[in-house]
């Protein structure tokens, strides 16, 4: 069962991770980001930066994608992770079943707008998010899981 869709430019860190792995009962994260896994030193880092006794793949969208019926298979919580917006869109675009999506972390950067202390959307991230919006999902900003969950999709 996929408990938790979320957005965060660092992948797997430290207590966030953790902590929703912890309050979800997550024994299995799916990192979906082309990047990640078409990088062997990325892969290495990411293992290394799992909970011990979770379950850790990285696919790219398109694998993630044609491995979704066997995800739906498994008798686990899940959680996926997105370093953007522009994967969390694409992926949704080909996999409907998503509901809500948790925005944990993006980056500020040159000319983006920011929409909490942790979430700084440019022009394309808005244009994603709005896309995402469009397809019913609710979007929410929450960094970890006792931190206070702020509705996102009535903001842009």
């Amino acid at each position: 069962m996929i408990k938790l869709v979320r957005i965060d430019h660092r992948l797997l860190h430290g207590q966030v991770v953790f902590s929703w792995t912890k309050t979800l009962g997550v024994s299995r994260i799916i990192v979906v980001d082309d990047e990640a896994a078409n990088d062997e030193m990325k892969k290495v880092s990411l293992n290394l930066s799992k909970p011990v006794g979770v379950t850790l793949n990285i696919f790219t969208v398109k694998d993630a994608l044609a491995r979704m019926a066997k995800v739906e298979q498994l008798n686990e919580n899940i959680m996926f992770i997105f370093s953007g917006t522009k994967g969390a869109l694409k992926f949704c675009q080909g996999y409907s079943k998503i509901k809500e999506i948790n925005y944990g972390g993006i980056a500020n950067k040159e000319n983006s707008k920011q929409y909490s202390n942790a979430i700084f959307l440019n022009k394309e991230e808005l244009e994603d998010s709005k896309g995402l919006k469009e397809m019913g999902i609710s979007l929410y900003m929450q960094q970890v899981p006792t931190s206070k969950k702020e509705d996102l999709t009535s903001k842009i």
